[in-house]
């Protein structure tokens, strides 16, 4: 049996942040920054979430004599993580490797479902909170509408608005996603009727994006994104918890003077936001303005394919 490493791509969570936990929908994006698993003899230290998934894998297809190295350098910035999915491209990695070894193909529907349910249940064992959106994004690539259904999760492919441009900015230090979630969820048990107000104004406001970018509407989507940054800001004020920042409120002021608009790309506390805007020269001034900020511009291509043996 040769051994067959793999890559897949890390995520921005472009709408859908807390929301997607009660029922809405997120919007997706794979981006071409990728983490790659290759396989070794000698035994190497691993993240929970890849040890937790190479032990799903071994459940399931049967153990192999070899260890696994990862390399997760272009999802970092010096030894600090982007936010961008790094962990959930390791355990998709890293169950694409196991199954491609025995020469099953990572373009196969089957196999590749087969790929997401191994890593989604190895990441979760580790990141239970999580929705599993991000593990979604780096099995299938795209741009992904994702929904947690009763019978476990829905990813529908989406295109990508012609005239939307996108843009990524590090804030600069990373978030403790686990310590944001907390405080929601405390929120949720000390203050439920004002849990529930912000959930259901977040939760509208992720149906409107994401029909928005259905519909490829970029003004919709540049609007529904401010609304959503807003609302974010007004479950960080109730949770008090610090989801949009300092850095990444003045990313959103700076989108709104480019007109465009700009949101937490995740939990919020820090790591990085995302910016709409259907001008290109927009565009520019915003990263332009974010670099005399002390912010920091991240150059990605979206919309990158998933899994695949490398």
């Amino acid at each position: 049996m040769n051994p067959v490493g793999a890559s897949a791509p890390g995520k921005a969570l472009l709408c859908g942040e807390y929301a997607v936990l009660e029922g809405a929908p997120a919007v997706v994006a794979a981006i071409d920054r990728r983490v790659s698993v290759s396989w070794s003899e000698i035994s190497a230290p691993m993240s929970p979430e890849v040890d937790a998934t190479l032990r799903r894998a071994r459940e399931e297809l049967g153990p192999l004599p070899r260890s696994v190295t990862v390399d997760a350098t272009n999802l970092q910035q010096g030894h600090i993580k982007l936010g961008l999915g790094s962990s959930a491209a390791a355990a998709v990695a890293t169950a694409g490797a196991r199954c491609a070894t025995p020469g099953h193909d990572l373009g196969d529907p089957d196999t590749l479902h087969r790929v997401f349910s191994i890593a989604l249940e190895g990441h979760s064992s580790i990141a239970p909170q999580g929705s599993g959106v991000d593990v979604a994004a780096s099995a299938f690539g795209g741009f992904l509408r994702f929904t947690l259904t009763d019978d476990g999760v829905e990813a529908r492919t989406l295109k990508h608005p012609a005239d939307l441009l996108m843009c990524l900015i590090w804030t600069g230090h990373a978030a403790r996603t686990s310590e944001l979630v907390g405080k929601v969820h405390a929120l949720r048990e000390d203050d439920p009727r004002e849990y529930r107000t912000c959930m259901d104004r977040l939760s509208e406001l992720s149906h409107r994006f994401a029909s928005a970018f259905e519909d490829r509407n970029a003004a919709d989507v540049i609007a529904a994104a401010a609304s959503y940054s807003s609302a974010m800001g007004m479950l960080g004020a109730a949770a008090r918890a610090p989801i949009v920042d300092a850095e990444l409120g003045r990313a959103s002021a700076l989108a709104t003077r480019f007109s465009g608009s700009a949101k937490p790309c995740g939990a919020g506390g820090g790591d990085v936001a995302v910016a709409f805007f259907s001008d290109p020269g927009a565009a520019k001034g915003f990263e332009l303005a974010c670099k005399d900020e002390g912010l920091h511009p991240i150059d990605v291509s979206w919309g990158a394919t998933g899994v695949r043996t490398c």
